[in-house]
């Protein structure tokens, strides 16, 4: 059996051991790399579409953009939110809206979600609950 002095000195050494792992040292080591697709320092959403294919688009679709509540819940995050066509002129705009913009996208309406640590980049979901599902993970 393991002598007791020797079993809480190694206790006490795996606490260190994580602490100084988990502590913001000088180092500032990332062990957890954020999975957000832009570099945010807060709770970001885009959502880029072709504002001429809005007649085609289905309208739980266009009701998701257009929606007030995703817009009021990113700003109960302290967030920040736009919504652009994608030949909008953002050579001026900030380096978050420029970031989302050069992303790759497949498809119309495009939905990009970020925070410092997690994100989303795809398809925008057909209607408010799959977006509000998306924009809270």
């Amino acid at each position: 059996m393991a002598d007791p002095i020797m079993k809480k000195t190694l206790n006490t050494l795996y606490i260190l051991l994580i602490l100084f792992i988990f502590s913001e040292s000088r180092n500032n080591w990332n062990i957890f790399p954020s999975t957000a697709p832009i570099n945010v320092d807060k709770y970001t959403v885009v959502i880029i579409e072709e504002t001429e294919n809005r007649n085609s688009m289905p309208p739980s679709q266009l009701n998701a953009i257009n929606s007030q509540v995703w817009k009021d819940y990113v700003v109960s995050q302290n967030g920040q939110w736009r919504v652009l066509d994608q030949h909008t002129d953002i050579s001026r705009d900030r380096a978050w809206v420029t970031e989302s913009m050069k992303l790759p996208r497949k498809s119309l309406p495009w939905l990009i979600f970020a925070s410092p640590t997690t994100g989303y980049s795809g398809p925008l979901p057909q209607n408010i609950e799959g977006l509000m599902e998306a924009i809270k993970k």
